[in-house]
């Protein structure tokens, strides 16, 4: 039997945002209710429905009726068998003893207004609400007693101060570059595990790649929360999706952990955005990590694996980075050929037209073995629209060919009635080709151009792996927030992971290096020592250096 796979971003019906020109899901709060997941987002008009974390069903609300279901950033929290659930905006609080009914939902209004809230029930069987949005004020926690429509007990009192002066990864741009810019706290999230209260927080800003996730810790629900020395505990700015930040940390039905965040593209607009998917764990030392290495690679159906931070990997490679591309047409040189395979969310190719007919096509320059595609639509010259209502959807054929002249099909999607845009075939045998096309058969959704921001084709290992890296310097700045790793290029590698962490066996924070050999680490915490690894990687494998130094 196949090993069942997905691939970030979260494959669900992104929603159009007027003024956007684009579409966004976001601030995204996942939940287990009766051996169900649930999972909101931010704008949603409702919310998704999952068995397994990878497929997902839409529930549609009516937001005329229930119009905080419009809002930005929900927060969600089960008591028995009565879910809740608040929004950003100063949304209020509503709750459903049956959320499958999305008529359910009733209002008990607000203890105050809130942005960016997350719940948690403890023990002593009070809620607790954590929120804040500023780029100036600290995050906030308040007491409320769900035995009277979550009335305010106590507070709000200040938890947590952001302090980019010393935290690097708090700065803002896209490669943490910028100290002009205040970054903006956000995005509060409280689990409690074992003992302990973990915040997770967003920072410097959702449009950045930079855009992340740092986690403090307190001993009280209601503070004060540490930062701790791993933080950022999700990072990622480098590889084909870039920012992941303000989520949610949740169990799995098997009591492992796994983290769901934000995504930017920011690209049309600043708010146009995904959602993707990690696994998570705590390591030595009580730190909360998340595995983000070859996270928009395949990975595992979070229940078909034990230890889903370990062996969620699929091991399956990418094929497509950089190959020779074709197309129907070309829009102009800002969405050339090649920004379909440069491992860029945020860049993207686009033919002259949305018309039926045009097309992408990729020469792998050798037959490979293809275990799965990945297309990842974008939205070029779209009209401004909204909702869920449009009637929009792509149709396509995707085909495969030895010799570029005779095409076999591979999916056939020209009876799409789903608005998927990023789209994961895997296939049930591996396929052996040279050439891969892809074809629009239909319009285009909100009336663009037919345009793909990433056309991956993933398989097994395709000849050797790289030998590894055989040494590297590592240089920590005056600037203690800064740090340089370079090496000597690798003859056959692709590109490089470079690893680091505070404990010499937890080396999860990494950046994806293609086309140079040299990282500029800016996320780092003064005071903090830090260690660090190199891995070369290609369509063979990962190979790791088997060195670790220090970073001081």
């Amino acid at each position: 039997m196949k090993k069942r796979t997905f691939c970030n971003p979260v494959k669900i019906n992104y929603q159009y945002q007027r003024g956007y020109k684009g579409r966004e899901s976001a601030d995204p709060a996942v939940v287990l209710y009766k051996d169900t997941y649930f999972l909101f987002a931010s704008h949603g008009s409702g919310y998704w429905v999952s068995d397994d974390l990878a497929e997902w069903k839409f529930i549609r609300v009516d937001t005329a009726k229930f119009p905080d279901f419009a809002l930005f950033a929900p927060a969600t929290l089960v008591i028995g068998d009565r879910m809740y659930i608040t929004h950003c905006q100063g949304g209020n609080i509503l709750y459903s003893d049956d959320p499958f009914d999305p008529d359910s939902w009733v209002n008990i209004g607000k203890a105050y207004d809130w942005n960016d809230p997350a719940f948690i029930y403890d023990d002593d069987g009070y809620a607790y609400i954590y929120e804040g949005l500023d780029r100036i004020n600290p995050l906030r926690a308040s007491k409320l007693d769900p035995n009277d429509n979550m009335k305010l007990v106590e507070g709000p009192v200040k938890i947590f101060t952001s302090d980019f002066k010393n935290r690097g990864y708090e700065r803002s741009g896209d490669n943490n570059e910028n100290e002009e810019t205040l970054p903006c706290l956000e995005g509060a999230w409280v689990n409690k595990i074992g003992d302990k209260y973990y915040l997770t927080y967003a920072v410097p800003g959702t449009e950045w790649s930079g855009y992340c996730d740092g986690v403090a810790v307190s001993d009280s629900p209601m503070g004060p929360f540490v930062n701790c020395d791993n933080s950022p505990t999700v990072f990622k700015n480098t590889g084909f999706m870039r920012g992941a930040g303000h989520g949610c940390l949740f169990y799995d039905k098997a009591g492992k952990l796994w983290k769901m965040d934000t995504v930017s593209i920011s690209v049309n607009h600043m708010f146009e955005r995904r959602l993707c998917m990690f696994p998570a764990k705590i390591g030595e030392g009580g730190r909360l990590y998340t595995n983000t290495l070859r996270g928009d690679y395949p990975m595992r159906y979070p229940e078909d694996v034990d230890e889903p931070f370990d062996e969620a990997d699929a091991g399956m490679h990418l094929l497509s980075y950089g190959k020779k591309v074709a197309a129907s047409s070309v829009l102009d040189d800002a969405h050339a050929l090649e920004m379909a395979v440069d491992e860029n969310m945020k860049t993207w190719w686009s033919a002259k037209t949305g018309d039926a007919g045009e097309w992408l096509s990729v020469d792998l320059g050798r037959r490979v073995s293809a275990l799965s595609v990945q297309i990842n639509f974008a939205d070029q010259d779209i009209i401004d629209c909204s909702g869920r209502d449009n009637g929009f959807s792509y149709r396509f054929t995707l085909e495969a060919s030895d010799d570029g002249k005779e095409w076999r099909m591979l999916a056939d999607r020209r009876g799409n009635d789903d608005d998927i845009s990023h789209e994961y075939i895997q296939f049930d045998e591996p396929q052996e080709f040279r050439y891969i096309k892809l074809t629009n058969c239909g319009p285009v959704p909100a009336s663009g151009k037919f345009s793909v921001s990433g056309l991956r084709v993933f398989g097994g290992p395709q000849g050797e792996a790289p030998q590894p890296v055989a040494d590297f310097t590592v240089k920590r700045d005056t600037d203690e927030r800064n740090m340089t790793v370079s090496w000597e290029p690798v003859p056959g590698a692709e590109g490089y992971f470079v690893r680091f962490g505070v404990n010499e066996n937890e080396l999860y924070t990494q950046y994806q290096i293609i086309g140079e050999c040299r990282a500029e680490i800016r996320i780092l915490i003064r005071g903090v020592k830090y260690y660090v690894t190199v891995d070369a990687y290609n369509s063979g494998g990962v190979t790791p250096s088997g060195i670790i130094k220090s970073g001081g």
